[in-house]
């Protein structure tokens, strides 16, 4: 599962590019050039995803379609990717189950803060029936 999010870019009368995500309407930002709004988009699209998860509140699940300006595809830091991809697979599994399993703590398991290693990932997918795939994009 590719973990991307549509934004939608407008070039504004002022010359800056400003920057919505429609999935999230708490993330918006903006830019001078069109290179910082998408460096930007990412800032702020990690921030909103953090915030849900430590939240508890609703994600919204990916956007898969491939976009052409004045809407881009915007991926999330590799922590985030990490601890969304665990939310959308474990399915009716709880973190509590989950961490059992693991022998971890729930809280961890879904926190982009605690920078999970590549063995901890493997044990999560394992422990979800499914097993770690590794891409470069």
């Amino acid at each position: 599962m590719s973990i991307q999010y549509r934004a939608i870019i407008t070039h504004q009368q002022d010359d800056r590019f400003f920057v919505q995500f429609p999935a999230m309407n708490e993330a918006f930002t903006e830019g001078e050039t069109l290179s910082e709004a998408l460096l930007n988009a990412q800032e702020v699209l990690n921030l909103s995803l953090d915030g849900r998860l430590e939240d508890g509140l609703e994600i919204p699940p990916p956007d898969m379609e491939k976009l052409g300006e004045p809407e881009y595809l915007i991926t999330p830091d590799a922590s985030i990717q990490s601890a969304l991809l665990i939310h959308f697979y474990r399915g009716n599994q709880s973190l509590t189950e989950l961490a059992a399993v693991l022998g971890i703590p729930a809280q961890d398991i879904e926190n982009p803060k605690n920078n999970i290693t590549i063995f901890g990932l493997e044990q999560i997918a394992r422990a979800m029936g499914k097993h770690l795939v590794i891409d470069f994009a």
